[in-house]
């Protein structure tokens, strides 16, 4: 009888390490796997959003720029300015934060959503098409949809 609980016990030992092991195996291959992704993969502007970021200046370019897809451009106004911004899905998060006065990004892509809390802080593009200005404290989406 005492042959057989160390025989179990030796058995459960070995099972228990052998599980240790391929979950180790596994885990080092998905952080190894997901990190060769995300560094070697480009994102396509196509089907999905591209941020530029661009340092403030007083002097606009006057150069026309080549479009690719659906472009917005937000330029901050205020001291902070909180912006979200989706496309192509609804679901699709491109980008979520505050810019800083004088701050520029454009994002480009098949469709762009531009969400802002106060449309009054913004100066907004949608495909070379300079928008209005909203009232203080006026929440506004922007849309530049995939052209049919």
């Amino acid at each position: 009888m005492g042959l057989a609980r160390i025989a179990i016990a030796v058995l459960a030992v070995t099972l228990a390490l052998g599980l240790v092991i391929v979950g180790g195996v596994s885990l080092y291959g998905a952080l190894t796997k997901d990190a060769s992704k995300t560094a070697s993969s480009s994102p396509d502007p196509s089907t999905s959003g591209q941020a530029t970021s661009t340092a403030p200046s007083k002097h606009a370019s006057s150069e026309p720029r080549v479009q690719s897809g659906n472009e917005i451009d937000v330029q901050c106004l205020a001291a902070q300015c909180p912006i979200f911004v989706a496309g192509p899905g609804a679901t699709d998060v491109i980008w979520q934060g505050s810019l800083v006065k004088g701050e520029t990004h454009q994002y480009t892509g098949t469709r762009v959503i531009l969400q802002v809390d106060d449309a009054s802080t913004v100066s907004v593009t949608v495909n070379g098409q300079k928008q209005p200005r909203g009232h203080r404290g006026q929440a506004r989406t922007y849309k530049a949809p995939a052209k049919q």
